[in-house]
């Protein structure tokens, strides 16, 4: 099964100059890498600028990817099959460079008095950046195909989620420009591979449910099961992650509902 591409010329050449535009920075950022730093990291007394930073880089967490992703996907359907190809051939490939490469992070690396940090402190397995990853991510899944502008500052949005990790402390610039296009280059496989794939001998009831099931596991696993959530924003993320397991609970019921009451015999 062939997936028409419905993006425009121009912004098609968008995204391909900017890819081989990240491309060919990748060496001169890993060779700047350290003064890229210094140059992206907080400062202690910008409270709205850290602020700001530290809500995004929280976003960019995997979970709050997902739940953003499905939300989106439910209220206009996405290419949701290759997100999550991506997201799990992706996380091989990161994980593996995590482990392999096995840089240790700006804490170490520059001194604990040297380094703006916000949020956790993270020392180990620095590259590549898998927030950026997750936010290079969620920029595919989401990216206009219609739009110059919408797409430049989709963008702009995704990339700061990304170079928000250097901002807040725990990662260098090579780590996230590498996670980054990590997420487009298994995106755009993972596209090719979901345009052979269909779901159409399952019923769209059971579609519906599993994919309800999963949001609402997504949710419940970040608000009762996960440990990295950002302190400093627990006020303002925790009842945003407890509205989507709210909205998700919701889509399920309903789901399982409306099939049983559209069976009930005529009065």
């Amino acid at each position: 099964m062939h997936t028409a591409d419905h993006t425009l010329p121009q912004v098609r050449l968008f995204y391909r100059v900017l890819f081989v535009m990240g491309l060919v920075a990748l060496p001169l950022v890993w060779l700047a890498n350290t003064e890229l730093f210094w140059l992206l990291n907080c400062r202690r007394d910008s409270h709205a600028t850290n602020f700001i930073f530290l809500l995004l880089t929280s976003l960019a967490d995997g979970l709050w990817v997902v739940m953003i992703a499905t939300v989106t996907h439910s209220l206009r359907p996405h290419n949701l099959t290759a997100l999550v190809i991506a997201l799990i051939a992706g996380n091989v490939v990161l994980q593996s460079g995590k482990y392999l490469a096995d840089f240790d992070r700006p804490l170490r690396v520059l001194g604990e008095q040297a380094v703006c940090l916000l949020g956790q402190q993270l020392t180990v397995r620095s590259f590549p950046s898998g927030h950026a990853f997750s936010a290079g991510l969620l920029f595919m899944f989401l990216r206009p195909r219609k739009s110059l502008l919408l797409a430049g500052l989709w963008l702009s949005l995704a990339g700061a989620g990304a170079i928000s990790r250097v901002y807040v402390g725990v990662h260098f610039p090579r780590d996230v420009l590498a996670g980054f296009l990590i997420a487009v280059v298994s995106f755009k496989l993972a596209e090719r591979a979901a345009a052979r794939i269909s779901f159409r001998e399952s019923s769209l009831r059971i579609r519906r449910l599993a994919f309800a099931l999963f949001s609402l596991g997504v949710s419940a696993i970040y608000l009762f099961a996960y440990h990295e959530q950002t302190k400093e924003l627990e006020f303002l993320l925790t009842p945003a992650a407890a509205l989507v397991l709210i909205y998700w609970t919701i889509i399920l019921l309903m789901t399982i509902i409306k099939p049983a009451v559209s069976k009930k015999p005529q009065a």
